[in-house]
């Protein structure tokens, strides 16, 4: 699994890339990981606010944990809602844009490349294991994206200037009442501070009175 060097805790969201195949993965929320890769192989460890880590594969098979050092940036400023989100996804989507704008190949496709190239057309027809991967880690790019621009708008200094909870309680509540990525991308600040308050009266609501059990 992948951890913070400072508080040894998983890290999400991390990006792995196996640099002689060019072929990806992340980790998921706890931090665990699982890559192909022949002993000799560079893996790349990035995730923003971290300092990238290589590792060569070694011999046999093995499990172990990678420590990321967090980047310390100087700031002047602090913003509970600064312009990151933007640039944090402007920069992911640079550096790997080969992913994100990876298309699954179409029927167009197939017709096009057949009189050149009838292998390649048939690799169309018949993915293969590379081609299975670049589309599954194009979808979990495109879901930590989406994930991240959640926690952007829904954070959890927002949600407590509007609740007045404090953790554990705020992060049941964040959990509980989290928003979906279509909400998100359509509603105004009014219509997220709204959704807020009205999540968090039905909140107090079911703590006073709560649902009866099932029998």
């Amino acid at each position: 699994m992948v951890v913070d060097a400072d508080t040894k805790t998983g890290l999400p969201a991390v990006t792995i890339i196996n640099k002689r195949t060019q072929t990806g993965a992340m980790t998921n929320e706890t931090g665990r990981f699982l890559i192909e890769a022949m002993p000799g192989d560079t893996i790349e460890f990035s995730m923003l606010s971290y300092y990238k880590k290589e590792i060569v594969t070694p011999l046999e098979a093995a499990s172990f944990n990678i420590y990321l050092n967090k980047r310390i940036f100087g700031l002047q400023q602090i913003n509970v809602r600064g312009k990151n989100y933007h640039n944090d996804s402007l920069a992911t989507r640079e550096e790997y844009g080969k992913y994100f704008n990876y298309k699954k190949p179409g029927a167009m496709d197939v017709l096009k490349t057949l009189p050149a190239n009838p292998v390649t057309a048939l690799s169309y027809l018949v993915p293969s294991k590379t081609r299975k991967r670049k589309e599954q880690f194009h979808e979990q790019l495109l879901y930590w994206e989406k994930e991240k621009f959640i926690d952007y708008r829904y954070s959890p200094e927002l949600v407590a200037k509007m609740t007045k909870l404090e953790s554990p309680e705020l992060d049941s509540f964040m959990l509980h009442y989290r928003p979906g990525y279509n909400f998100l991308q359509n509603a105004t600040d009014y219509d997220l501070l709204l959704y807020i308050k009205q999540s968090f009266e039905q909140y107090k609501q079911e703590k006073k009175d709560p649902p009866a059990a099932q029998q």
